[in-house]
């Protein structure tokens, strides 16, 4: 069954509530034409502690709301409704409430079936004639009476519960929608009073109007807009596509009902980590003036001119005086960490785009970056990719972020402890929070078997957490096949890539043809390479020669970044790097092409090489820990995963495969004419030797085809000639 919940939607999408309200303008533009009924002034309405005027249209659909979040916990038993969309299931039938004009529903629950008191209240709500009532659940019955009056305005002005004051007022028309299946009543029914004053006691939780909305709006529930022109008749409810941005609500591949993934929630993450900023002032005053006494005393014509404080560096801008080099500067590296008493310096020169030699100081105290920071940013949250990625925060204390698309492959290097599984969690966590298992695939590879394990299970997996080199080796195989499917795809539906792809399949009205992304990360390449260097070079460089446009894009992390693992081929098809903090100026150069990240100080620390780029830019990465186990709980709770692969089994096959003899498929239609086998048999038919004649004999053996050896007789043949034919056929 489909179910579809609350105004979220449309408060996120204020566009698409003006495409919904003049759609309903229009339609009911003919029966207005034609009746000669006046048009009723609006009603006042009470929900909870909100005073609303709205029109019948607008009521009906809160009360709806309300009636099918109740009915889904307490399962009422319909005694009569006039006028109700029924929506059936096997054994009973769900009564949305969608209201007529004057028509009445009466719900009653037995003992058993009693709402649980603290999600309701104790307290009655008194009511007039013609409203909609609850009583106190106190009692062994219970009985809801709904019925709503019609009125023609729908203007909702919300009561604030804390300060009494009136927020702005809003007018909107709302579609009709059904509420999803949940697990427990979260709201309770308001009161929907159409002309006297309603007094009520206030519920133990009470939620008016504005509180729901205020709740819906901070992304607890997603909406799917559904036309409602037939809500009375019996047929289905018809989705308006064009008024849906893509990524909201996706059902999952195998599953009966429709299911909603909901991202993440951001308060599931580490909140950001101040500083204390009066200690960091005096420290940046202390080391502008020991910069600049350190280049007088050199004889280097210069002076810092500006400053800026980056979480884990601050940048020091020094201009030069007219006629001094630059390697002036640079070749003083090594006394001004002495001076400075620096763990490390890095020296930029100069700073691209300015006329200024850029020194690069460790703080005093770092700053962590959690994630939060920068899942949180503008450049996160208005990013439209479902591939977009958190990196980091830069110099500038700007959150950094990329899309891997535009990747759209990366090789990941540095030192044990300098950060890059914490990196990788990063890029994982943000893919959780940014797409679906709809948009984006992962295929894992990690042969520690413990820093990717807590995302088993998870729906975006195209198969478990690969950890054996050689399993690793066929799920990097199936990538390549895959990849090639996808072209003949491409190339049949006449698209160049993913995208066009996906968007004809949008058009045509075949949403479920479209290609997700696969994003494919090797946590340790070194271990890999020592296992079978050659297939898997081979198979990374056909992924990064031509995946892109179908989609697939590779993250290769490795902590020795030497040359027999980074080899040229696999760097030459990367083109965006991350470096680490390294143990030498050869393994950045390994890298990045230049030195540098043997200068890093660790911890997130790293330099970042653009695809396109000429110069790496200096951040400090993400940090994500603890966290995890909890996003990615949440993510497992909401669908299983729908392997396309199992990586043991795909190993077995190609084992197989490779193992099996060139004379199989002659030796299967020779046995399958005769009645008993024997080795010596086989050697004299096919002029082998033996061992090659005993090894096929164990094959035969092993698939069901002869029986077992019996001392000297020869083995008895199973195998018929309909079997060899159904074998053949297969």
């Amino acid at each position: 069954m489909k179910h579809y919940d609350g105004p979220t939607f449309f408060r996120q999408h204020p566009e698409a509530l003006l495409q919904a309200r003049e759609r309903r303008q229009q339609r009911a533009l003919p029966a207005k034409a034609s009746a000669a009924a006046p048009v009723e002034s609006a009603a006042p309405v009470r929900f909870g502690n909100d005073e609303v005027e709205m029109d019948r249209d607008t009521a009906s659909m809160y009360a709806s709301q309300q009636a099918r979040a109740i009915q889904q916990t307490i399962k009422p038993r319909v005694h009569g409704l006039r006028h109700a969309t029924s929506v059936a299931t096997d054994d009973e039938a769900y009564v949305s409430a969608v209201a007529k004009p004057y028509s009445t529903a009466s719900v009653a629950f037995s003992e058993a079936e009693k709402p649980v008191a603290s999600s309701w209240g104790q307290d009655d709500w008194s009511h007039s004639d013609s409203t909609v009532e609850i009583n106190s659940v106190s009692n062994a019955t219970s009985l809801v009476s709904t019925a709503v009056q019609p009125a023609s305005l729908a203007t909702v002005t919300s009561m604030s519960t804390s300060n009494s004051q009136s927020t702005s007022a809003a007018s909107m028309t709302l579609v009709e929608s059904e509420l999803p299946t949940t697990s427990a009543v979260t709201k309770p029914l308001p009161v929907i009073h159409s002309s006297a004053e309603v007094t009520h006691s206030k519920p133990a939780l009470g939620h008016g109007l504005a509180d729901i909305l205020n709740e819906e709006q901070n992304g607890q529930k997603d909406l799917a807009l559904f036309n409602h022109d037939h809500a009375d008749s019996d047929e289905e409810a018809t989705p308006v596509i064009d008024a849906l941005p893509s990524g909201r609500t996706y059902a999952n591949e195998g599953d009966k009902d429709l299911l909603t993934y909901h991202f993440p929630d951001l308060d599931l993450l580490e909140p950001p980590v101040q500083r204390n900023e009066e200690k960091l002032d005096a420290w940046i005053e202390q080391q502008i003036d020991t910069l600049n006494a350190t280049l007088s005393s050199f004889n280097v014509d210069g002076e810092v001119v500006d400053y800026t404080v980056g979480p884990t560096v601050t940048q020091f801008q020094v201009r030069l005086g007219p006629g001094v080099r630059v390697n002036k500067i640079t070749n003083l590296q090594d006394d001004l960490k002495m001076v400075l008493a620096a763990k490390d310096i890095r020296i930029e020169a100069p700073i691209p785009g300015k006329s200024t030699v850029g020194i690069e100081i460790p703080d005093l105290k770092s700053r962590p970056v959690m994630l939060s920071e920068v899942l949180r940013s503008d450049a996160f949250q208005n990013s439209l990719s479902p591939l977009t990625v958190a990196l980091g925060v830069d110099l500038f204390g700007q959150p950094q972020v990329t899309d891997l698309r535009k990747m759209p492959h990366g090789l990941i290097a540095g030192a044990t402890g300098s950060g890059k599984s914490v990196f990788i969690n990063s890029l994982l966590m943000s893919i959780l929070y940014k797409a679906t298992p709809q948009e984006v695939k992962l295929i894992l590879i990690d042969p520690k078997a413990v820093e990717m394990a807590p995302y088993n299970g998870i729906p975006h997996l195209l198969a478990p957490v690969v950890s054996e080199p050689q399993a690793a080796a066929a799920a990097l195989k199936w990538a390549v096949n895959e990849m090639e499917e996808r072209y003949q795809r491409l190339a049949a539906a006449g698209a160049r890539n993913i995208e066009q792809y996906n968007d004809k399949a949008e058009a045509s009205g075949h949403p479920e043809q479209k290609m997700p992304y696969i994003l494919i990360i090797i946590d340790e390449l070194a271990d890999l390479m020592m296992v079978a260097a050659s297939e898997v070079q081979d198979y990374i460089a056909r992924i990064t020669q031509k995946a892109r446009a179908a989609g697939l894009h590779l993250l290769v992390a490795t902590q020795r970044p030497s040359v027999d693992v980074v080899t040229g081929t696999i760097k030459n098809n990367i083109p965006t790097r991350v470096a680490f903090m390294v143990a030498s100026q050869v393994d950045s150069r390994t890298i990045l092409d230049t030195a540098g990240a043997e200068r890093l100080l660790g911890r997130g620390d790293m330099l970042y090489l653009g695809n396109g780029k000429s110069q790496p830019i200096r951040l400090q990465g993400t940090f994500v820990d603890d966290e995890i186990d909890a996003v990615t709980a949440f993510v497992r709770e909401q669908m299983a995963p729908h392997y396309a692969f199992e990586p043991k089994q795909l190993l077995a096959t190609e084992i197989a495969a490779e193992d099996q003899d060139d004379l199989w498929p002659e030796v299967l239609t020779y046995i399958a004419d005769e009645k008993t086998v024997s080795t010596s048999k086989l050697q004299r038919v096919f002029s082998i030797g033996y061992n090659r004649a005993a090894n096929l004999v164990d094959q035969l053996e092993g698939n069901g085809y002869v029986s077992a050896q019996q001392g000297s007789k020869p083995r008895e043949v199973f195998l018929t000639p309909e079997k060899l034919a159904t074998i053949t056929e297969d």
